[in-house]
């Protein structure tokens, strides 16, 4: 929908390119550059252009609802990157629905680059998409993104990122099923309990770092630094590898440990197992995702299970709606947020 101000009479009048750059001080050429080619103006520039863009509400190329006539028929689908256990059943999930619903899906990893991120924001503002689903709250950074049309819907799996109402969100309840887990290691007895976070500043390690916080005061327990392991890359097996080494650093052990992710967990657990470490007999251990490797491990792990083929289905469902209304107008979007399960097996043992 364009946005509007109001004039000098009061009028409401559609904001223009002329408006921003007046806003941020520098020429339209300026302004075009910054959206179109943010690598070519300086870090500065381009925050005073994007910052001017979500003051007025200018929606940049507003005339892309006449250009795109035709679909393209085809889906862009942004992981942060390939190897991760985690996406596999999304994306079989994804391309279910969206095959069933006539389009194809084209894969895109940004590996947290900026100009990975820039290529993808292009690939988009071009036309050469009609949807896009952001599998992860780590990317896009908003501001690369802030120039997408409307006719482009695109949803958000995992988490929510500030600054972006105008986008589908299909996530769980991170922060509260962290809480469940770490209440679970509480009913069994434990009361020295250690978090292995996520990657440092991303909205899922934080959310899940402020679960296990919550159920620690809740009990009456302190929320201890020296058992908070952070430094954590991303998600995956090295960052439970390192976490182990900050557990035998420790002369005061804890009794079971809360991994923000699986992979982080079975990670940790092969470190201590070949440090001579007992799971559970030493040390219980429970995760987050409940993804196939989980199960397979010995001990199987207990974790939070994340509703990931559910939840693509219904994010792929909800583009393929969206879509088909985008030239309308903005289709409305969904705020869904789904439960997590808790899946007890092996790893986590009773205290007394």
């Amino acid at each position: 929908m364009p946005t509007r101000e109001a004039d000098a009479d009061g009028a409401p009048r559609t904001v223009t390119i002329q408006d921003v750059a007046r806003r941020a001080g520098v020429s339209t050429a300026t302004v075009s550059r910054a959206i179109a080619l943010p690598d070519r103006v300086t870090e500065a520039t381009r925050a005073a252009v994007f910052a001017a863009i979500r003051e007025t509400g200018y929606t940049p190329n507003a005339a892309a609802r006449s250009l795109r006539a035709k679909s393209t028929k085809m889906v862009l689908v942004l992981l942060p990157g390939i190897g991760n256990s985690f996406f596999t059943p999304v994306l079989n999930a994804l391309e279910e629905v969206f095959t069933e619903g006539g389009y194809g899906v084209l894969i895109g990893y940004t590996r947290q680059s900026r100009s990975r991120e820039t290529h993808y924001a292009r690939v988009i503002r071009a036309g050469q998409v009609d949807g896009v689903l952001v599998v992860t709250g780590n990317v896009p950074r908003d501001e690369e993104f802030v120039s997408v049309p409307d006719t482009v819907p695109m949803s958000l799996m995992f988490s929510e990122i500030p600054g972006t109402e105008q986008f589908s969100v299909f996530d769980v309840d991170n922060r509260g099923a962290s809480a469940e887990a770490v209440r679970y290691l509480i009913a069994q007895g434990h009361r020295r309990i250690a978090h292995i976070p996520g990657a440092e500043g991303g909205l899922e390690a934080n959310e899940r770092l402020g679960g296990y916080c919550d159920a620690l005061r809740e009990a009456g327990l302190p929320v201890d630094e020296a058992l908070i392991w952070r430094g954590a890359s991303n998600f995956d097996f090295a960052s439970g590898d390192r976490a182990a080494r900050d557990f035998f650093a420790l002369a005061d052990k804890p009794t079971a440990v809360f991994a923000a992710a699986d992979e982080i967990a079975l990670g940790f657990m092969r470190a201590l197992k070949n440090g001579g470490v007992s799971i559970p007999g030493d040390v219980s251990v429970i995760g987050f995702d409940d993804t196939e490797y989980a199960v397979h491990y010995d001990p199987a792990l207990t974790t939070m299970r994340q509703p990931r083929t559910e939840m693509g289905r219904l994010a792929a469902a909800d583009l393929l709606r969206r879509m088909a209304s985008a030239r309308d107008g903005s289709p409305s979007t969904s705020k869904v947020r789904l439960p997590c399960e808790l899946v007890v097996r092996e790893s986590v043992r009773r205290m007394g």
